[in-house]
């Protein structure tokens, strides 16, 4: 009876089968979740105190952070050899004189370059030694006269050193801070001014209070004592230690405090946090059975557990077959399959995707027969094409010589075009650059012999040929182009130049004649591929494609100019080749 149980269940759909699970689940764990929720309130509750300085310090830190990059810049620009230069020159300068103000405007542009620099500051203010100032950027608030005696003389007692001055009160909330600017020459240390920066506490609290995890409801910053950034209109008080936290009322609400103070400008930043919102709902019961809901939690465990390995085991099975399909391997892949699949969506889905695996496999091997016969019957038909042509230009040459008399060069011819032949009849679809090449030079000491008073051919090959592919009578057809476009159209002698290079990975061909330039209509044409050859019928494409029988990629440019010849340039790349068609 258990076995016919289980059975029905696997046939159930899936949508069944989970809403069963999970409404079991929920009658179980709603017990639990309530007295976890207590539990993990009065936890909450002791942890905030501890999170809540946590949070403060980063932010801090994150304030200060800011403030040493202003202590950054600053050393940056008293340290600057183009500023030194240039504040070195002001300070030799006499003060009267328009030479001195024509430098004075010169620092100008070397601060502003270094405030781009800053993203907290938005102006700067030089001061020189006879008390003039240049403010970069926008205008500089200025501080009351006693707060800037008072920056002045710590400028001076820092000797350039990194000055920094709190604010004192609300009505001036902006931090000073700068240095005094040393001469570095000759490590004279003489004065050459001053650099002052004003901080808005403001906006530098503002531009950094996205970094809370927890924002605070309220924010306030005290210097000294007194109160200088507020978020709202209200104020506490504080006490005089560091660092704390406390609970205080304002206008009959609850608030929680938490304050730190900057070990960097000894302002006291604190946070205060809506206490109602935080506790309000804590004082729920929390005297639920730990020992029944731990209980419950690990019957829940091991029902949803059994429940995992009835459901998913299928699914995971077919995730396996999946896998094994990415990797080619259709057999493979039908042997995970169970044999007898259960009669819910999932069985349903097995079904389907062994028969199409073995339609899938079926189609790639009928597939992949006729690619592999369309492709041999293309390259027969190509290769048929180019015997005849070879044959009626040689022979049309040696019957010349024979006639002419000239026995030692019909010889010559001879073997050249015996070479040539062994080639055309070889039963390998593909030949070695190396073995290419030699039947280009053979080639061309037949053409050599036919065009002495019109041409002048040369032959160059250089690195390791032997390692690359070409189809058979690559570089001949190209040669023979170039004789019959180049040579039999110029008036003058035309050079014919065949390059064959290797190196770094790449195979260049190159075959240049100094012939009559082809007219731009035919050379677009030519590029394009639709312009039919003329005399037999072996041009460009043809070699274009069984190339790309051999590479998945490659270069094919064709140029023409009055002033520079014809081209005509293969680049080959030895990671393109197609390894199965060697």
């Amino acid at each position: 009876m258990l076995r016919r149980m289980k059975k029905r269940f696997l046939d159930w759909p899936l949508a069944q089968k989970f809403v069963f699970v999970f409404s079991l689940m929920t009658l179980l764990s709603g017990a639990l979740m309530v007295g976890a929720l207590h539990l993990g309130l009065s936890v909450f509750e002791e942890k905030f105190y501890e999170k809540s300085l946590q949070e403060l310090d980063f932010f801090l830190q994150r304030v200060d952070g800011d403030i040493q990059e202003v202590d950054t810049l600053t050393r940056s620009i008293a340290v600057d050899s183009a500023v030194q230069q240039q504040l070195g020159e002001l300070a030799a300068a006499d003060p009267e004189t328009a030479a001195y103000y024509y430098l004075l405007t010169g620092v100008r542009p070397l601060l502003l370059e270094k405030l781009y620099q800053s993203r907290q500051l938005s102006s700067i203010r030089y001061t020189d030694l006879y008390g003039h100032t240049l403010t970069i950027g926008e205008e500089m608030p200025d501080p009351a006269p006693e707060h800037g005696a008072q920056m002045e003389a710590l400028l001076e007692q820092k000797a350039g050193g990194f000055a920094l001055l709190p604010p004192v009160d609300a009505d001036y909330p902006y931090l000073l801070c700068g240095r005094a600017i040393l001469q570095s020459k000759n490590v004279s240390l003489a004065p050459l001014g001053t650099v002052i920066a004003a901080l808005d506490v403001g906006a530098l609290l503002d531009g950094e209070i996205g970094s809370l995890s927890t924002p605070p409801s309220e924010l306030y910053l005290y210097s000294g004592g007194q109160l200088v950034y507020s978020s709202s209109g209200a104020a506490f008080t504080l006490p005089e230690s560091g660092q704390g936290y406390r609970i205080s009322t304002l206008g009959g609400k609850k608030y929680f405090l938490c304050w730190m103070t900057s070990r960097l400008t000894g302002m006291r930043l604190c946070s205060v946090f809506d206490y109602n919102q935080i506790y309000g709902q804590t004082s729920a019961a929390r005297n639920a059975l730990i020992a029944g809901e731990c209980a419950i939690l690990l019957l829940f465990a091991w029902v949803l557990l059994r429940m995992a390995r009835f459901v998913t085991r299928p699914i995971h099975t077919l995730s396996e077959a999946v896998q094994v399909v990415e990797g080619g391997d259709f057999a493979a892949a039908r042997a995970l399959l169970p044999a007898d699949p259960a009669g819910d969506e999932v069985g349903a889905l097995t079904r389907e995707f062994d028969v199409m695996l073995r339609q899938i496999d079926t189609l790639i091997h009928e597939n992949y027969e006729k690619q592999l016969m369309l492709q041999e019957t293309r390259y027969k038909m190509l290769q048929a094409q180019i015997n005849p042509h070879f044959l009626y230009n040689t022979l049309s040459t040696l019957n010349w010589l024979v006639r002419a008399g000239d026995r030692e060069d019909a010889c010559r011819m001879i073997v050249s075009l015996g070479d040539i032949l062994r080639a055309a009849l070889s039963p390998r679809d593909n030949s070695t650059a190396a073995a290419d090449v030699q039947l280009a030079r053979s080639y061309i000491d037949i053409q050599q012999l036919r065009y002495k008073n019109r041409a002048v051919f040369t032959l160059t090959a250089e690195g390791d040929l032997e390692h690359w592919y070409l189809p058979h009578f690559t570089l001949q057809p190209l040669v023979e182009n170039a004789i019959h476009y180049g040579v039999e159209q110029s008036e003058t002698i035309c050079h014919v130049d065949v390059c064959a290079v290797a190196a770094g990975g790449m195979l260049t061909l190159t075959v240049h004649n100094t012939g009559a330039p082809v007219p731009l209509e035919r050379l677009a044409a030519i590029r394009a591929f639709t312009v039919k050859p003329q005399g037999h019928g072996i041009g460009l494409k043809n070699i274009y494609e069984r190339l790309a029988m051999l590479y998945r990629d490659f270069t094919f440019d064709f140029d023409s100019t009055a002033q520079a010849g014809t081209t005509v340039r293969i680049v080959l790349r030895q990671e393109e080749r197609r390894e199965e068609s060697i």
